[in-house]
């Protein structure tokens, strides 16, 4: 493609009427992205308890609660209760846990528990879902039991179909707009902005079917020449932080050791002359290092950057165990399990990946630099150590 013809393409995505629809609908300030927690699992539970409690700060009072529950107990799984049972419950003793054991979102009434796995955009994971029934049954003997398997899409569980009703968020989407449509005029504007919000993120992040995803959908096909040109020629996030970091780095006066383009490993000055460089290749690093601090950086999944020190392998008759006692003594330090690779000391931090494109190079370095900072004890030990245990580090390196 050339000049002209990108300059063509661009001009008439900009005369699209429905992509200025789009632009405007995005400007639409919404609680949930800009928190930046629309894909959250652990938020969309933490939102939803707070809409089942009768007694929480919404006012709707058991509203959303009954409509929930009426739902579960439509299921033909659990015969001890029925729909038509939850309009004279007693709700005044109800509690509602989060996370309790693990379990995602927990209804206690008197006589009644709901068990309530919250699945968003993970998958249900080692027979997770039969291991809460067991703690539902041993804690709960005498109580009746109810199990929910929450989704975006209201598909039965993979391994306890039998036992867990599914429900999907479209349900929640439609409870929510019901009560809107009933009681909109008598609910507090402010809560009433938060469930309008949730219903949007439901919709757009979950679902794929609020108007400005069903609107972007049908630009993409109308200028899909365009934006598969821009997808194939987008900047690389990953390769941009990579090259900031390694400038910081030596910005730093260290020194840049086996890299890669999620691995970036450095080594001080202090600590060049005990660090054992490996002969031939063992599986190790490129360079053959016998350590070197480590920074990694994450799949966007994640949201996260991690600083490591690490023991590589090393030649046979480097004596790497000892190594790796020296600087795994460290204060603070772990001994690691690891037969071929040693992580002795880790540090986190969050890290939005999908937002250091709207950043610009003074703000990813900022963010760097405030990482890079949180190490400097951890590597000021390490020379210490390999200070203190100079004349036996140096002895090390003496072999043959």
């Amino acid at each position: 493609m050339n000049l002209q013809e990108l300059n063509a393409l661009y001009d008439d995505l900009l005369k699209d009427i429905e992509f200025d629809e789009l632009e405007l609908g995005l400007q639409n300030p919404n609680i949930f992205e800009i928190l930046k927690i629309s894909k959250t699992e652990i938020r969309h539970s933490n939102f939803l308890a707070w809409l089942l409690n009768p007694k929480g700060s919404h006012l709707l009072g058991n509203v959303f609660l009954k409509r929930f529950l009426r739902e579960v107990f439509l299921s033909d799984k659990f015969n001890d209760i029925d729909q038509v049972d939850v309009e004279g419950m007693d709700f005044s003793n109800l509690e509602i846990y989060r996370e309790w054991n693990n379990i995602d979102l927990l209804i206690k009434l008197d006589d009644i528990v709901v068990c309530i796995e919250n699945k968003v955009l993970s998958k249900e994971h080692s027979n997770q879902l039969s291991k809460y029934k067991k703690i539902i049954e041993s804690n709960f003997p005498k109580e009746k039991k109810t199990f929910v398997y929450l989704s975006p899409d209201g598909n039965p569980s993979e391994n306890e179909t039998d036992v867990y009703q599914p429900i999907s968020y479209d349900f929640i989407v439609d409870s929510l707009e019901r009560i809107i449509s009933v009681y909109g005029e008598s609910i507090n504007q402010q809560v009433l902005f938060y469930i309008k919000d949730y219903i949007t993120i439901i919709k757009r992040e979950l679902m794929g079917t609020d108007k400005l995803s069903l609107l972007s959908q049908k630009i993409y096909t109308n200028h899909k020449e365009l934006f598969d040109f821009i997808n194939d020629h987008k900047p690389d996030v990953l390769l941009r932080l990579n090259t900031i970091i390694k400038d910081e780095i030596e910005k730093r006066g260290w020194i840049l050791g086996s890299i890669s383009k999620v691995y970036i490993r450095f080594f001080t000055k202090p600590i060049e002359e005990f660090i054992y460089f490996s002969s031939k290749s063992n599986g190790g690093w490129s360079n053959g290092e016998s350590f070197l601090f480590e920074i990694v950086l994450s799949p966007e999944t994640k949201n996260k950057i991690t600083f490591k020190a690490v023991v590589a392998p090393a030649d046979k008759n480097y004596d790497r165990d000892r190594f790796v006692e020296i600087v795994s003594s460290i204060d603070g330090f772990k001994k690691s399990k690891g037969l071929k690779w040693a992580t002795t000391k880790s540090i986190q931090a969050k890290l939005d990946y999908q937002a250091i494109h709207l950043m610009n190079d003074d703000e990813v370095r900022d963010f760097v630099n405030s990482f890079l900072d949180k190490t400097l004890s951890t590597i000021k030990l390490v020379e210490d150590q390999f200070r203190a245990h100079a004349d036996e580090l140096l002895k090390m390196k003496e072999i043959k």
